[in-house]
């Protein structure tokens, strides 16, 4: 689904689920096959609206000036403030963030595109607010924002309320949990070229067992909500948490037992 967005003019997404769902870690996968450049900034203490604008200035003249495929991923651990939301929601609405360019950035970059623009819109007069508008529409086109949000956080509903750009724009991608079958199909792809001392039908219900024993922690997961009151999530990395603990788990008990055998059998 990821994928099929960066391929569309103006596919951008907002990816909702738990933290370790895998959001992060598909777009960028996404990206490499759109063979899309990813960025996502380096959040600092001194990380403000204006290095978030210096950053969009990148991005714009990549999607826009250059016209390549771009992805801005942009994730709620770093709305260090509310603007940040306030330019996302002006470039999924409009694609024009008001004092982005000085006047002669804006004249010196339309200059490099009105061959495009002549080529691609013959009938349009060439001024420099049809220049400015050809150059906004190329990065609509071209720059693909993916939004990682928790439903869980306190704010999500607050600012999908706030800036309604966020949920009416982009196509929204709910990642839920993962269903039996594909837990089974995941250990499986870990542990079947995995040596195990075990007969290949114990292994096969081995396999099967990690993933009805994630599908059982994830129902408990539930009752302790309706219980507590307390949201637990189990996600898919702490599945793959679960089955790399154990291989590491069965190489330290298999090396202690075949010490043990080994002393047993000098005597």
């Amino acid at each position: 689904r990821i994928n099929r967005l960066m391929e569309m003019p103006r596919g951008s997404g907002l990816l909702v689920g738990v933290g370790g769902s895998g959001k992060q870690s598909l777009t960028r996968l996404s990206s490499f096959i759109s063979r899309a450049k990813c960025f996502q900034i380096t959040l600092t203490k001194s990380y403000n609206k204006q290095s978030l604008m210096d950053d969009l200035k990148e991005l714009y003249i990549s999607a826009g000036k250059l016209r390549k495929p771009t992805v801005f991923l942009f994730t709620e651990s770093e709305i260090k403030d509310e603007v940040f939301l306030e330019l996302m929601n002006s470039i999924l609405l409009t694609g024009d963030v008001p004092g982005l360019f000085a006047k002669e950035e804006i004249m010196a970059i339309t200059s490099e595109l009105r061959d495009s623009f002549v080529k691609e819109r013959p009938d349009a007069p060439d001024t420099p607010d049809s220049l400015r508008q050809f150059f906004i529409d190329c990065v609509r086109d071209n720059l693909h924002i993916m939004l990682c949000m928790s439903p869980m956080n306190a704010k999500f509903a607050e600012r999908a309320q706030k800036f309604p750009g966020l949920t009416a724009v982009p196509t929204i991608d709910w990642f839920l949990q993962w269903p039996e079958e594909a837990l089974v199909s995941v250990s499986r792809g870990f542990i079947s070229d995995y040596p195990i001392e075990c007969t290949p039908e114990e292994k096969e219900n081995l396999i099967v067992h990690m993933g009805m024993v994630h599908r059982m922690v994830s129902t408990v997961c539930e009752e302790y909500f309706q219980r507590m009151r307390r949201a637990v999530f189990q996600t898919p990395k702490s599945y793959l948490s679960f089955i790399q603990n154990f291989k590491k788990a069965y190489g330290v008990k298999l090396d202690e037992l075949k010490d043990k055998e080994s002393r047993v059998g000098l005597g």
